[in-house]
């Protein structure tokens, strides 16, 4: 239950939107090979399905031993999933409305498998790739959803007093799903900024000044800090984050935290100001950035600029001192557990 009293969604990394044959649905996906053994794209003639390998890679099999469950038992939902999920926040709302709550609301949209809806088809329709519709469909479909959430919270009377806080996982995967990262370089799965960057957006209505664009680096780690003191609550051990409330009320010079670290498997990263270290898989050399010149990381300042990135180098090693041993080995290969 991880601490949560109700719970409806499932446990695999993605999930069908509809359950199979996805009526009603557009649905992409990826392969190795096309029904006659070959490489490209492939439609079916009433235009629902479509194959393509230019990712030389099969969806996963998202509905094996993978159940919509509410609580823990599994449950038939004929509903889009992004509906379905809407409509279950939206219950939540206005079944607790009179008593504090967290809801934790993670849209499938916009991850794979690609498959948009209709009526959100037909609205993009005037777009000729039948990729970057159906991206298109299940984009405007989740914000739909967050649109009605958003709705219930100010119908019921919650909205300043409740912590809005909207973000996204990471990167988009350019190649799979069609989303853009442009300017940055870089993508899902990578410490590069196109990775790295996400849509963060906070309200809390009479507490923060609306329509602010904050440029301080901020993390994901200080939201549990952040709804523990909004809630009166203090934590009995160090936490990895900060309350974000105060900071975002202080001198926007100041900054919310002196520097970000990143490690996944030998790939590397450390942001100090604008300044950044890069470390790519399968390489000991390191990179260095001005983010405030160069957002796309194109430029390589690690021979103009030794004492900087040494300076650098030697502030992710210490940090790095104070992590775990790492899960994931050098080449990305998950050690024996």
């Amino acid at each position: 239950r991880r601490g949560f009293d109700e719970f409806f969604g499932y446990l695999h990394e993605g999930h069908y939107f509809v359950p199979p044959p996805w009526e009603g649905h557009a649905t992409w996906l990826r392969r190795k090979a096309l029904p006659d053994g070959s490489q490209g794209r492939w439609t079916s003639a009433d235009g629902r399905l479509t194959w393509s390998t230019h990712m030389n890679s099969f969806e996963p099999d998202y509905d094996a031993n993978n159940p919509l469950l509410r609580s823990s038992q599994p449950v038939d939902e004929p509903a889009n999933l992004t509906d379905a999920l809407t409509r279950e926040a939206v219950s939540f709302i206005k079944r607790h409305k009179e008593q504090p709550f967290f809801l934790y609301l993670s849209h499938a949209a916009v991850h794979s498998p690609m498959q948009g809806a209709d009526a959100y088809m037909e609205k993009f329709s005037h777009i000729p790739d039948i990729h970057r519709r159906i991206f298109a469909a299940m984009l405007a479909n989740m914000d739909d959803g967050v649109g009605r959430v958003l709705e219930t919270l100010r119908n019921e009377g919650l909205e300043e007093n409740t912590i809005i806080i909207f973000l996204s996982d990471n990167g988009g995967a350019t190649r799979e799903l069609t989303s853009s990262n442009a300017p940055l370089r870089g993508e899902k799965g990578q410490l590069l900024e196109g990775g790295l960057r996400v849509p963060f957006i906070i309200q809390w209505k009479g507490r923060l000044p609306a329509g602010t664009v904050e440029d301080r680096m901020t993390s994901s780690l200080n939201l549990f800090p952040t709804a523990l003191a909004a809630a009166g609550g203090t934590s009995a051990v160090t936490l990895d984050g900060s309350d974000l409330i105060p900071a975002l009320a202080a001198d926007p010079a100041t900054p919310i935290r002196p520097n970000h670290y990143w490690r996944m498997g030998n790939e590397a990263a450390l942001r100090s100001g604008t300044s950044k270290i890069y470390r790519g898989r399968g390489t000991d050399q390191w990179e260095l950035y001005d983010l405030a010149d160069d957002p796309g990381e194109s430029r390589n300042l690690a021979s103009a600029h030794p004492e900087r990135l040494a300076s650098l180098v030697s502030e992710w090693e210490t940090l790095d001192q104070e992590m775990a041993e790492p899960l994931w080995g050098p080449a990305g290969h998950r050690h024996p557990e």
